[in-house]
């Protein structure tokens, strides 16, 4: 009997990470720019967000990049909706969000190089 319950758990837990494989990111919005920059703004659906990146390194090597996401009007302060960081951005990066609700939101971008950014949600 326990066998059977530990097969059980074992199979739902593949099913539960196959689904999550699986999940389909549609880009929502796409920036690029040199330096410290707000974006426009861009909408969600109340889905699940990620931010695929790339910062230009200098001729000393990498990069940091500081992302924060707020909602539309919005000040610049420390009550972001989302924060992402990259200490040493080397090569294309990817960073997971997590759930976000609907609205619309701009991101402010601290870094010193050039960068582009794609925001994608999963729902």
């Amino acid at each position: 009997m326990r066998s059977r319950r530990l097969l059980a758990a074992v199979i739902i837990t593949a099913a539960s990470a196959a689904f999550a494989i699986a999940a389909t990111w549609t880009t929502i919005a796409s920036f690029s720019g040199s330096g410290a920059a707000d974006t426009a703004t861009f909408t969600t659906h109340g889905g699940t967000l990620r931010f695929e990146f790339t910062v230009q390194p200098n001729s000393s090597g990498p990069v940091p990049l500081l992302l924060k996401m707020y909602p539309k009007g919005a000040p610049v302060d420390a009550n972001e909706k989302v924060r992402i960081q990259c200490i040493d951005c080397s090569g294309p990066q990817t960073k997971d969000a997590g759930k976000v609700s609907a609205g619309t939101y701009y991101l402010h971008i601290s870094t010193s190089r050039p960068w582009t950014l794609k925001v994608e949600e999963s729902q």
